[in-house]
């Protein structure tokens, strides 16, 4: 940053430099180059004057080495009658200068000539004599280049002193500027905001900040419920497992009656069918989590899947004498089949289970408000309020007592849940201890 700094204000600084004594330079030398034109005007003036008061004479008695200009005096033809630096017999004929044709025209006449072997150049004034000879001065100077050219050595100069200042100040004004940057505090970011345009990137870096400690927090949740889900999925995997050895190592050893031989049997049936059910719940929440299962999307009438739920679901019911009852219609919308038909499933399962014999469960599915909508009531057992957050957890039993005998896996809900984040859908709840239970699935789709 310090070295960027003084690059770009060492060339900033060298360029106004420069560019300020060009521009000076030039300003200065044409006011020089007007002011020289104007004097060797009023010397011609002078001389004019001089000439037409003694004749001749006055340029050799009083002009002289009293000027540096150089003065010569031309005859009507442009013959050189006078000058005050070469001899005039050796000069040709000046009748076809500029300066001379235009003093015999108008009276005065003036020309500027550049030399390119001297880099100088010359400014002649010609003005005509009673006499109509012409008198002419003419002063020479350095050109503007090569008058910023003899400069040069000073503005070299210059910028290095300005350079050595520049370095010394921009070191310690760099100090100041970077000090406040090195003492923010990158965890509370916002706290001391040292500039205002730094306030933007800390905001983000406060954002950044806020976002780690949260996956931070999520990885420990995470982590937790992972641990949570292992063990429980142990026990609950351990239980059947052991009850279906257990049978079968009494039948194996002949420890079993032969009038108890069908029940035992069917108590192994019965664990492992748990089992399996299981194992396909466990498989099912797998994918749901990863989303890596089959989420294909298609047209779907849940009305359709609603009547499917209920005709696989009647023999349970009427083992419980319960009146399972279903209204609705065709309801399309996008999703994937499969699911929903879980969630339907073990949503209307779950109102069953947990209604003594002789209940109502009532299932609705169609629309409401234009969205797709399936709703499950029933009078059961009802479900206290201080519980109704965890039912979707996984393997949380609200009846710890009878689970068992339900004969639930304890991961239905937890699909219900996962199922509807996958379609974006609302999961309702209304329930009340020995009244019974109310839930309701409401899709965010219109068609």
């Amino acid at each position: 940053m310090k070295h960027k700094i003084f690059s770009h204000t060492s060339l900033l600084i060298i360029l106004s430099v420069i560019l300020t004594f060009l521009a000076a330079g030039t300003v200065m030398y044409n006011r020089y180059d007007i002011y020289m034109k104007q004097g060797v005007r009023d010397e011609a003036a002078y001389i004019k004057t001089g000439l037409e008061e003694d004749g001749d004479v006055f340029l050799s008695d009083r002009v002289g080495d009293a000027t540096s200009s150089r003065i010569t005096l031309l005859g009507k033809d442009g013959q050189v009658l006078f000058d005050s630096i070469e001899n005039p017999e050796e000069m040709e004929n000046h009748s076809n200068r500029p300066e001379f044709i235009e003093a015999e025209k108008q009276g005065s006449g003036e020309m500027v000539r550049y030399s390119d072997t001297l880099s100088k150049q010359t400014f002649y004034y010609a003005v005509k004599l009673k006499d109509d000879q012409v008198l002419r001065v003419a002063r020479t100077t350095d050109s503007l280049l090569v008058t910023m050219l003899t400069s040069f050595l000073l503005l070299g100069g210059l910028v290095c002193v300005i350079l050595v200042i520049e370095l010394f100040l921009v070191q310690k004004q760099t100090r100041k500027l970077i000090e406040p940057i090195n003492r923010i505090d990158l965890e509370h970011p916002l706290e001391h905001v040292c500039y205002e345009e730094l306030r933007p990137l800390l905001f983000r870096l406060d954002q950044q900040n806020r976002q780690i400690q949260k996956q931070l927090e999520d990885l420990k949740n995470a982590e937790s419920a992972r641990k949570e889900f292992t063990a429980n999925v142990s026990h609950e995997l351990k239980t059947p497992l052991m009850s279906i050895s257990g049978y079968a190592e009494l039948m194996m050893n002949g420890m079993v009656p032969p009038d108890k031989m069908q029940d035992f049997s069917g108590r192994i049936f019965h664990e492992s069918e748990r089992l399996s059910n299981l194992v396909a719940d466990i498989i099912q929440l797998s994918r749901l989590d990863e989303k890596n299962g089959e989420t294909m999307f298609e047209q779907v009438d849940i009305g359709e899947l609603g009547e499917d739920v209920i005709n696989n679901l009647q023999n349970r019911a009427v083992k419980k004498k319960i009146n399972l009852e279903y209204t609705g219609g065709p309801a399309q919308m996008q999703g994937v089949r499969h699911v929903l038909y879980e969630m339907f499933y073990n949503i209307t399962d779950n109102a069953i289970r947990y209604t003594p014999d002789g209940g109502d469960v009532k299932v609705f599915v169609g629309k409401l408000n234009g969205k797709p909508y399936f709703r499950v009531e029933d009078n059961g057992i009802g479900i206290p309020e201080s519980e109704q957050q965890r039912i979707f957890e996984r393997f949380y039993r609200v009846d710890k007592s009878h689970s068992r005998e339900t004969g639930g896996t304890g991961l239905g809900l937890s699909i219900v849940k996962h199922g509807a984040v996958l379609h974006h859908a609302k999961i309702l709840l209304d329930s009340e201890p020995g009244k019974g239970t109310k839930m309701e699935i409401l899709f965010d789709q219109t068609k």
